[in-house]
């Protein structure tokens, strides 16, 4: 079988060719040919803003406050291909807080580099931090609501679980906290408004939020009540029908002495100073004291009133058992009255425009009475123009008389056509007073001439409202005090 593959010409050329391989081979590796050497390049670089990462300080107790530098400059080294593949935040400089309580200290700072990058130089390699001790401290809770609620109705007061919160800081922080709020959104809210996890945060006096602040507990519920909107008002009695001859109304008192209208706000801002409730006075055919109930006169245009009625206690004595007392009301502004189209007519005399009335009546009623339910009206109708005096005529309460002499109280007017120059009196401040009280008594008017003075138009609404007040026709009036009110010229 050997014979037959030696003697084969195929199988020798194969295995001469292979052996030539195997010698070429030989001899090419044992050239004795030095192999080439490969230089690597080292190089340094600078990283700027390395940041400083603080770790190891106990959260729970301390807070790291101030540290005079948060980022160092490195200078490293490496080779070329390391240092191109890495960016400025996979450097670090590490500053270890483990262990350390409240206090100023400087730490060195330990660089954290890349593998196959070595530091030449850490500037600076040392820092300087304050840590300080946190406190915690009660505060009471406050609900802002931004936006208006639908019109006609207002926000009531919020109510608030739990009102009280713990706030974290540090000590030096803590000191600035003025309040811990919540803000909720109530514009064009309808009803009741409830909100069961409201955020809050601490502010500082300037309303500036602490961010650092670790609130416990960080939410609060919060409900809002809405209700129309009110404005309380006086109740005046206003009184129908006479009292029997030989009778006369010695006390009447309302157990409320003001209500609370409901309304728009355009309604409740042009609402009159007070609400009227009626009593008839035919209803008392003898002497003695009743209680009596009557209802309130909604305004125009509101929604309600509360309450709608009132309990007045009215007591009715026989005339000749009226035992009549005196009272002075100072400040008595005089309200003009009748001056013809385009004249101007003013008080220069008194010169506060105010003056003291003098009154008698019931106890109970003079003792009740104000500066509200007493008139002084200077009707300067068909005068011409300048300089006039005038007698006033005196508005007062039914039951209430002006004691002494009606005609003693007296006014300088002065009237001015539109083609007519204005009238001076330079003696005015020296006249005495009008309503025969002297100087002392000219002296109080001028302290109500800020409240009740002023110039008196004739023109103006006032006007309207002593003319009411004057006229017998207009019924009688009084506070909720139980005073009435008739005219006395």
């Amino acid at each position: 079988m050997m014979d037959k593959w030696i003697n084969n010409n195929t199988i020798s050329k194969i295995l001469a060719l292979a052996v030539a391989i195997m010698l070429w081979g030989m001899v090419h590796l044992d050239t004795g040919t030095p192999s080439s050497t490969l230089t690597v390049s080292y190089n340094n670089k600078i990283i700027d803003n390395v940041a400083i990462q603080a770790s190891g300080l106990d959260d729970s107790k301390y807070v790291l406050s101030t540290m005079d530098t948060d980022h160092v400059k490195m200078e490293v080294r490496g080779q070329r291909s390391v240092l191109t593949t890495f960016f400025a935040d996979n450097y670090q400089a590490k500053l270890n807080l483990s262990g350390l309580g409240a206090g100023t200290k400087t730490l060195s700072l330990e660089p954290d580099l890349p593998d196959g990058v070595e530091l030449v130089s850490m500037t600076p390699n040392r820092v300087t931090v304050t840590i300080e001790e946190k406190q915690t401290k009660s505060f009471n809770v406050s609900i802002v609501s931004k936006g208006s609620p639908d019109a006609g109705l207002q926000l009531g007061k919020p109510v608030i679980a739990p009102q009280t919160v713990k706030v974290t800081l540090p000590k030096s922080q803590l000191n600035t906290v003025t309040a811990v709020q919540g803000a909720v959104n109530t514009d064009g809210i309808s009803e009741k408004f409830e909100q069961k996890r409201v955020k809050l945060k601490a502010y500082n006096k300037k309303g500036q939020e602490l961010t650092g602040a670790v609130i416990e507990p960080s939410t609060v519920s919060v409900e809002i009540p809405v209700t129309q909107q009110a404005k309380s008002v006086p109740v005046k009695i206003v009184y129908s029908g006479e009292l029997p001859d030989g009778l006369a109304l010695s006390k009447v008192n309302a157990n409320v002495k003001e209500a609370a209208v409901y309304a728009s706000q355009d309604v409740l801002s042009s609402l009159s100073s007070y609400v009227t409730v009626t009593l008839d006075l035919s209803q008392f055919t003898e002497a003695g004291t009743r209680t009596v109930q009557a209802n309130l006169a909604a305004p125009s245009g509101s929604d309600k009133i509360e309450p709608g009625s009132i309990q007045i206690q009215v007591t009715v004595v026989p005339s000749n058992e009226v035992t009549d007392t005196e009272r002075t009301l100072s400040g008595i502004p005089i309200v003009l009255q009748g001056a013809g189209d385009g004249a101007n007519a003013t008080v220069i005399a008194p010169t506060g425009k105010t003056m003291d009335v003098t009154v008698k009546g019931p106890q109970d009623l003079v003792n009740n009475l104000t500066n509200d339910d007493v008139s002084l009206v200077a009707n300067v109708s068909g005068l011409s123009a300048g300089q006039h005096e005038v007698t006033l005529k005196v508005g007062l309460p039914k039951y209430i008389t002006q004691a002494g002499n009606a005609g003693q109280l007296k006014a300088t007017v002065n009237i001015e056509s539109p083609s007519t120059p204005a009238v001076t009196n330079p003696n005015s401040e020296n006249e005495s007073n009008p309503s025969g009280s002297g100087d002392k008594g000219q002296e109080r008017p001028q302290e109500g001439q800020g409240n009740q003075g002023g110039n008196s138009d004739a023109n103006t609404g006032d006007n309207a409202a002593a003319e009411d007040k004057t006229n017998p026709h207009n019924g009688a009036e009084s506070s909720a005090n139980g005073t009435s009110e008739n005219s006395q010229p």
